[in-house]
């Protein structure tokens, strides 16, 4: 229990939130419009592996990062237009993806990179200590000696709750999802904001897989890198209520989570399968997914395309 409670904990709770926080508030937009993106793995999957090949290539983690941004934005229109222009079912079309993505991905490694993906220098995205903040007790320790995508994300959180709660923008994102017919009847153009809120899920997505490879991984691309983190997004976008300060909440929950296997592994070594402390993001995210069910305030138009 003593260890639960110590800084390196939390502070590394907060490092492994941080790519799935970026990923679930690309997603928050999106549900709020009402594309509930199943296929966010898969976008998550594509932003880690264009990351890791760009960056082994160019020899340039920045030029990695962007690329990866790019293409899943492109990815994210291409999605978008699947399921917000030609209506085809969200959850067909989201699983397809996935599966599509995670051959497509394997192959490639496999066709390109035959003997490993690995970034050569990752320094850029080491943990970097702001001076006089982190010398704050326990605090500073946790919040003030990050890495650059965690600084980022303490100033994009506030930026999406005032954009989305605050501004013309974001009530035409509620709109959007949350009588969209009656928007539509309006004059607001449902299909072009549910398009364009795609686009900023795709390249939240894959920044969120790229930070994932380049900073969580260490620079090195395995297939399937993902792991199931893009359904822990779709849970935790539930789970705090399409609101994103409660998601980076939940983000750091699902951390702390995730964190307490390396917690569990040191304090009871062999005796305890390392797959049962595995599980904790997702046992966390299957009880978010019931509770929520059954309490559940979504968009009304979530998953439903625009038949006018």
């Amino acid at each position: 229990m003593h260890s639960l409670v110590e800084a390196f904990f939390w502070a590394s709770a907060v490092g492994l939130a941080a790519p799935i926080l970026l990923a679930a508030l690309g997603e928050t937009f999106a549900q709020r419009a009402g594309v509930f993106t199943i296929g966010i793995e898969g976008l998550m999957l594509s932003g880690a592996f264009a990351a890791a090949a760009v960056s082994v290539s160019s020899g340039s983690l920045v030029v990695g990062f962007v690329a990866a941004a790019a293409i899943t934005a492109a990815l994210g229109g291409m999605y978008g237009a699947a399921v917000v222009l030609c209506r085809a079912d969200q959850v067909v079309v989201g699983i397809g993806f996935n599966l599509v993505v995670l051959g497509a991905t394997s192959l490639l490694r496999r066709q390109l990179f035959p003997t490993g993906m690995t970034v050569p220098d990752t320094s850029l995205v080491d943990r970097r200590a702001i001076p006089l903040l982190s010398d704050i007790p326990w605090l500073g320790r946790v919040l003030f000696d990050q890495n650059l995508l965690v600084y980022a994300l303490y100033v994009l959180t506030p930026i999406a709750v005032y954009v989305l709660f605050r501004t013309r923008t974001g009530l035409l994102v509620r709109a959007a999802g949350d009588g969209a017919e009656a928007a539509s009847a309006k004059g607001i153009r449902v299909l072009r904001v549910r398009m364009w809120v795609m686009v900023l899920n795709g390249t939240l997505a894959g920044a969120a897989g790229a930070a994932l490879v380049l900073i969580n991984s260490g620079g090195v691309f395995v297939d399937n890198l993902v792991d199931g983190r893009g359904y822990l997004v779709l849970a935790l976008t539930m789970f705090a209520r399409w609101h994103p300060a409660w998601v980076a909440v939940g983000a750091v929950l699902f951390g702390a989570a995730d964190a307490l296997q390396f917690v569990a592994q040191a304090s009871f070594g062999g005796d305890v399968p390392t797959a049962v402390f595995l599980m904790a993001p997702y046992l966390l995210a299957l009880t978010a997914w019931v509770v929520m069910g059954r309490r559940s305030n979504a968009p009304t138009d979530l998953g439903r395309p625009l038949l006018a």
